[in-house]
């Protein structure tokens, strides 16, 4: 079966969302589809799980459903004090995510422990006094390839781009560079850094870079100008 991810409020598609059934799992796309293969039993149920979002559980017949529309809900906070102001603590978002998510951030490639182990009396593949486990050098060899990697570096990324855009920020680059609307858009696609290049970065080397960045968008073509050698 197939079917799209979106947001149940705005319509919006998600992509990187988890989405199970009882034999199968992958990772909507970038445009939200995804496809999965439901359980040769005639019923089955479909879970997809994205962070800041309730969990998605639909019950699903093989013989009658083939596409499917996910709308999911943004989870409510409820708080018994709030308090209102103007940014976002990352810090305190980025525990959260980890916390909702810890089994997903947690997942790693089998130890070598795990793989050899002390040979036990008609243990799998004995030898020498050790024991190898099949399906943990499998899962050693494949973990790269496993969704369940995958989507811990959708996890990562997101934790990474939302880090960039605290200290990238709209409001920062629009107050020291007075860009608006699409000028701005344009100067924050065009000078993003990169994560690496973000944790080397202190506040002032951020202004300095916002500062000298503006400079170079209001020269048309300055980053394409070469020095000629005569």
């Amino acid at each position: 079966m197939g079917g799209i991810v979106v947001d149940k409020a705005t319509g919006q598609r998600i992509s990187g969302a988890w989405v199970t059934t009882a034999g199968s799992t992958t990772i909507s796309d970038v445009a939200g589809e995804f496809s999965i293969s439901l359980s040769k039993l005639k019923q089955d149920t479909l879970k997809v799980k994205m962070q800041g979002y309730k969990l998605f559980v639909l019950p699903v017949d093989a013989s009658k459903i083939k596409d499917v529309v996910v709308q999911m809900e943004q989870v409510a906070i409820q708080l018994n004090q709030v308090n209102i102001s103007a940014r976002r603590d990352r810090v305190k978002d980025s525990i959260s995510n980890r916390i909702q998510f810890a089994k997903d951030f947690n997942t790693h490639r089998p130890k070598f422990s795990d793989i050899v182990q002390a040979a036990a009396p008609g243990g799998p593949l004995a030898f020498v006094g050790v024991s190898l486990s099949p399906t943990q050098l499998i899962s050693a060899l494949t973990y790269k390839h496993s969704n369940a990697y995958k989507f811990k570096q959708v996890l990562i990324h997101d934790e990474q781009a939302k880090y960039i855009d605290s200290r990238f920020s709209d409001e920062r680059v629009a107050e020291l560079t007075g860009l608006q609307n699409d000028s701005l858009y344009h100067f924050i696609n065009r000078y993003r850094p990169t994560i690496d290049e973000v944790k080397k970065m202190s506040d002032y080397d951020i202004f300095t870079y916002i500062k000298k960045c503006a400079v170079r968008f209001r020269r048309p073509h300055a980053d394409d100008v070469k020095e000629v050698v005569f």
